[in-house]
């Protein structure tokens, strides 16, 4: 990284539990070719996703695990924006932060500390069209608060999803979010010229508050997460049968799971979110257990006694 005291913009891509940011600002990265510092806020104990990113792409990667930049680590967060400014001195700051994250808060913190050497670029909320109505019924206070915060939406996942799906959903987020550009498309579809423009679109100067009404949308939602350090399973099959019946809800009201563990005598790293699920080799990513089931209800005794199969002690953290 240079050090050559030149402005910092800041870009947060926002969006809940597992709608696709980390493969989001893969695509970013990999289409604009900048200098770009990524701070990572997991949540959990896990650093999947910061691995994923140094697989594909040469950038510095921060982590904030065990706690979220809006709320519980907001003075880290804050700090940590003047130390990268002063210190890496990147063009370009993209903020993933945890789905559970606010972007109100996010915002706000960033907000002060804006001069002439950190500015704010105009944010982008990640959506998957199939899980809109769930999260905006079951998370108002978080989901609605991304939305109705955001510069730009975006659409994840929704290339099986019918035309006429895609803008009844448009539509909604329309009445949420009047000012907001909405890409329905996918966005591996977007022209270069879009791509960059998420890069040097700065918010507008009238943007100096950010909306908080979601708060009162409904009660406060409350996730509950598990974590597992240890854990091996016998085969890749008993990893199938466990993800099918994540998705159908047996072990919980999970809204997001994914790990790497030992299935027999191969690694694999698996994924599950929006009522489907992934399971593929883990090469490149560190050997050893990392597993975290995320929802509004998470049966923990039946994923230990689950992921206990083939080892002496799977351990809950």
């Amino acid at each position: 990284m240079s050090c050559g005291g030149g402005n910092v913009k800041i870009l947060v891509i926002s969006g809940f539990l597992g709608a696709g940011k980390t493969t989001f600002i893969k695509e970013l990265i990999r289409r604009t070719g900048k200098n770009v510092v990524v701070m990572e806020n997991e949540y959990g104990e896990v650093n999947l996703d910061s691995q994923e990113i140094s697989q594909t792409s040469d950038v510095d990667i921060l982590e904030f695990a065990e706690g979220c930049i809006c709320c519980s680590m907001k003075d880290s967060f804050a700090s940590s924006l003047l130390t990268i400014s002063s210190s890496l001195d990147p063009e370009y700051l993209v903020v993933e932060p945890t789905g559970i994250g606010k972007l109100s808060s996010i915002l706000a913190t960033a907000q002060k500390y804006e001069y002439e050497r950190i500015s704010l670029l105009r944010p982008v909320t990640i959506v998957t069209p199939q899980s809109f109505y769930r999260y905006r019924r079951e998370h108002p206070d978080i989901y609605l608060d991304q939305i109705e915060n955001s510069s730009r939406i975006v659409f994840s996942k929704g290339e099986n999803e019918s035309p006429d799906i895609l803008e009844k959903i448009a539509a909604e987020i329309r009445r949420l979010n009047p000012r907001a550009e909405i890409v329905c498309r996918h966005y591996t579809q977007q022209d270069d010229a879009w791509w960059n423009g998420l890069l040097e679109e700065e918010r507008a100067a009238e943007c100096s508050t950010w909306n908080t009404a979601a708060e009162s949308a409904g009660r406060a939602s409350k996730i509950h997460e598990c974590t597992f350090a240890k854990a091996r399973l016998r085969n890749p099959a008993e990893l199938i049968v466990l993800l099918e019946d994540v998705i159908r809800g047996e072990l919980g009201d999970i809204s997001r799971a994914k790990g790497v563990l030992q299935c027999g005598g191969e690694w694999l790293r698996f994924d599950a979110a929006d009522s489907r699920y992934g399971v593929t080799g883990a090469e490149g990513y560190a050997q050893e257990t990392q597993c975290v089931f995320i929802g509004r209800t998470v049966k923990r005794r039946a994923l230990f006694d689950r992921l206990n199969a083939g080892t002496d002690g799977a351990v809950e953290t």
